[in-house]
This record gives C-alpha cells, sequence and structure tokens, in this order.
C-alpha cells in the first residue's frame, strides 16, 4: 500500500474517531433525540465501512499483482474471508 494511501486511510480514521467522540459528547449532553443519533450512528458505520473497503481493494491488489507466494496467496483467502464475512 501507497504511503498516500494510508496516509488517506488515516485521516478518514481520525474523522471517524471525531464522529464518535460527537456522538458520546451528544449522547452524554442532549435529549435523546433518537433521528440524530441514529444517522449518526450510520453515518459513523458508512464511513467505516469505506475505509475496510479502500482497505481490501488496495491489499487485495497488492495480492494479486505480487508474485504467488504462500504469503500473498495466505493474504489474500484471509481479506476475501473477511469480505464476506463482513457482508
Amino acid at each position: 500500500m501507497t504511503k498516500e494511501r494510508k496516509n488517506t486511510l488515516v485521516q478518514r480514521l481520525n474523522i471517524i474517531k471525531g464522529q464518535i467522540d460527537g456522538l458520546s459528547n451528544f449522547l452524554e449532553n442532549s435529549e435523546n433525540d433518537c433521528q440524530k443519533i441514529t444517522n449518526q450512528f450510520y453515518a459513523i458505520l458508512s464511513a467505516f465501512k469505506k475505509v475496510m473497503e479502500i482497505y481490501f481493494k488496495e491489499n487485495l491488489t497488492e495480492c494479486i499483482r505480487g508474485k504467488q507466494s504462500k504469503t500473498n496467496k495466505e493474504k489474500l483467502a484471509f481479506l476475501l474471508k473477511e469480505i464476506f464475512k463482513n457482508k
């Protein structure tokens, strides 16, 4: 994975971290606004799924392009299993 792609993933994870902190504060300090809270949960979930998608696509591409070593085959098998397990 390129350094640029890693930086993108880290940036996205930091944004998600901020969303989680915001949601936590919202839950602690506000009336129970179910719609806003639910929307925030789904926004965080969606953002995290996007990070996973980018990560898996990048790593699958590297595995496929790389030599067909045992390590790459194991990595590819693991990533495929994770993708299908979480869909």
